[in-house]
């Protein structure tokens, strides 16, 4: 149905977001510049003065905020979330990756498996603390200077991320990209430190700004969308569109940001922004409260 295009479908295959006329006619655009209009009219709707995060998170797409919670708070919630996390390493040890790409969800008792390529994500369902963390009023304040709109505590969970050997199976979500065509959020919050070689959060500062030159970016990946959709291409059809390091300078943006922060912190960043995950040593892994806040990008009233 024509309906997709007033969705946040982002998938080219997509009979009318992939359609090569409209397409021509200036749709990719067009739905871009309405998702970004209209998170702007939300925002507005948030009433009162921005702390120094939700600034830094408005002006720069990505916040970092250390000792985000009290101590007594955070060693309550790190007991839980390492128990659960234990719990699930002794029911289904980690498994090795069999399959290339972006693997099926592999579900248990527990929650679920996937890959990413040689990279395992773990998401473990959350118990009562974990749950409580999703409704802080910290956090809902910079879902809404995101996005308009406040955090579905429904789409948080603990995660684990688990670096393998390549093995000729490269995790993708270690090129640089953006998640989908309008303002969305993920956030980390880390129970235990991360360090350079645990493969911390990269993002580029800025690069969630709809500029000239990145709206004629977003027309050209889309026109390669669409072209690889006529073709049969179902490698070119996604949309989560990936960059090249070198295109940085000539869409004016600086240079990436790694993020290896202490126990305790909130990394949170607005994913229209390019991003990546880091390098990751073999056996290395990252334990977070996780949260992946993507709202019907047409909606007119904020929260």
């Amino acid at each position: 149905m024509v309906y997709s295009i007033l969705t946040s479908q982002k998938y080219f295959g997509d009979r009318w977001v992939g359609h090569a006329g409209l397409n021509r006619l200036g749709l990719h655009r067009a739905r871009v510049k309405t998702a970004m209009a209209l998170g702007t009219f939300r925002r507005w709707q948030r009433p009162g003065t921005l702390t120094k995060a939700e600034c830094e998170l408005r002006d720069n797409g990505v916040a970092i905020v250390s000792d985000f919670l009290p101590e007594q708070d955070f060693l309550r919630l790190y007991r839980e979330v390492a128990e659960a996390a234990a719990i699930a390493r002794d029911a289904t040890p980690y498994p090795e990756p069999t399959e290339r790409g972006f693997g099926k969800e592999r579900h248990h008792d527990w929650g679920f498996d996937r890959f990413d390529g040689s990279t395992l994500n773990r998401f473990i369902d959350p118990g009562p603390l974990a749950r409580q963390f999703a409704l802080h009023p910290a956090l809902r304040g910079l879902t809404r200077v995101a996005t308009g709109r406040s955090f579905d505590p429904r789409r948080g969970s603990i995660y684990e991320s688990v670096s393998h050997e390549d093995r000729g199976n490269p995790d993708i979500q270690r090129d640089f990209h953006r998640d989908t065509f309008f303002n969305a959020v993920k956030f980390w919050y880390f129970l235990e430190p991360v360090r350079d070689e645990d493969g911390p959060f990269v993002y580029v500062p800025t690069s969630h700004k709809l500029t000239p030159a990145r709206l004629a970016w977003e027309d050209a990946r889309a026109a390669a969308a669409v072209e690889a959709s006529c073709a049969g291409d179902t490698g070119g059809m996604g949309g989560a569109f990936r960059i090249s390091r070198s295109e940085f300078s000539q869409l004016g943006l600086p240079d990436p940001a790694s993020y290896a922060v202490p126990a305790n912190t909130l990394v949170i960043a607005n994913v229209f922004g390019f991003h990546r995950r880091g390098d990751g040593e073999p056996g290395t892994q990252r334990l977070a409260l996780y949260g992946n806040h993507r709202p019907y990008p047409f909606r007119l009233l904020g929260s």
